[in-house]
């Protein structure tokens, strides 16, 4: 009896464990019928998904990359924006060592207080005079006939141009100028001493302090000749230089023909302006160089001894 029922119970276990099986087996088949049937509809799309995202996390590497790179390379143009500066004076100096009279003149040029800085031998409270101003017509606004015969008058009595003293004169405000009509004219200068000329500066007020904002009135092509006497025939030329309107206000110009001869006068000759059609202003002239012997000449001195006798 008792054999019987261990059988019994046995039989019953493994009906549990076929059953088990069965339902088991029953559920992958179905999962596997279900992953036969449906799966593929979405696999693809996971397969495309998957794709983007990979080529997204590659294109976000190559801009992060990118990125750092740009960064570094902007490092770079800064140091070397922040070292130009230096190379470019170091190449000046070394420039300005390989020509001292170009290092002398720059330098005359960079000081704020010019006039304490170069010695100018045309100078009107040094002993500097316009002699003469040849042709030029002066241009003046007549404000009646009769301030024009006024002038016409004294025009045929002296030939000496008040109005072109003013560019042997400190002052440079606006206005504060010779003005002459057209684009061509000249003045003969007698200097304080004989003086062996070296250069000279042209000086026009800027842009900004101009009324009308332009200073196509300024000279452009200037000749400079040097005088042993008031008629010379046979000047010697020192060159013709331009004058630059974008430039500084005071520009130096060295001699291109220098001469081993002294000169106690000088004609300065405007060639032309800037494109005003009406008139030329210029505001000063300043002639520079050595005394000849350190001394002023003897026709200065007996010419102008009240001048300085009144300067001083």
């Amino acid at each position: 009896m008792e054999y019987e029922y261990e059988n019994e119970n046995g039989g019953c276990l493994r009906g549990v464990f076929r059953s088990f099986v069965c339902v088991a087996l029953s559920l992958l088949l179905s999962l596997h019928v279900y992953a036969y049937f449906w799966a593929p509809a979405r696999d693809p799309l996971d397969g495309d998904f998957a794709d983007i995202r990979y080529v997204v996390t590659q294109l976000t590497r190559g801009l992060t990359e990118v990125n750092h790179k740009h960064e570094r390379l902007k490092g770079e143009m800064e140091r070397l924006s922040s070292a130009l500066p230096a190379v470019a004076a170091a190449a000046e100096r070394a420039k300005d060592a390989l020509q001292p009279s170009r290092r002398t003149s720059q330098q005359a040029i960079d000081v704020h207080d010019y006039d304490r800085q170069v010695a100018d031998f045309a100078l009107e409270t040094a002993g500097g005079r316009v002699l003469d101003t040849g042709g030029t017509t002066e241009h003046i606004i007549y404000e009646s006939p009769v301030s024009w015969a006024l002038h016409v008058f004294t025009s045929f009595l002296c030939r000496e141009c008040l109005g072109a003293r003013a560019m042997i004169r400190p002052g440079t405000l606006p206005g504060e100028c010779w003005a002459f009509k057209g684009s061509h004219g000249e003045a003969t200068i007698r200097l304080l001493g004989t003086v062996h000329v070296t250069g000279f500066s042209v000086e026009h007020i800027p842009p900004h302090i101009s009324p009308t904002r332009e200073i196509s009135s300024a000279p452009r092509l200037i000749q400079i000749e040097g005088l042993e006497f008031r008629t010379d025939p046979y000047p010697h030329d020192f060159g013709s230089f331009e004058y630059d309107k974008e430039g500084k206000p005071i520009q130096y110009f060295e001699v291109q023909h220098p001469s081993t001869k002294g000169y106690n006068i000088v004609r300065v000759q405007v060639l032309s302006n800037w494109g005003h059609p009406v008139y030329t202003c210029v505001y000063r002239v300043r002639v520079h160089g050595d005394l000849v012997n350190g001394q002023t000449s003897r026709a200065t001195v007996a010419d102008d001894a009240d001048l300085r006798i009144e300067n001083e």
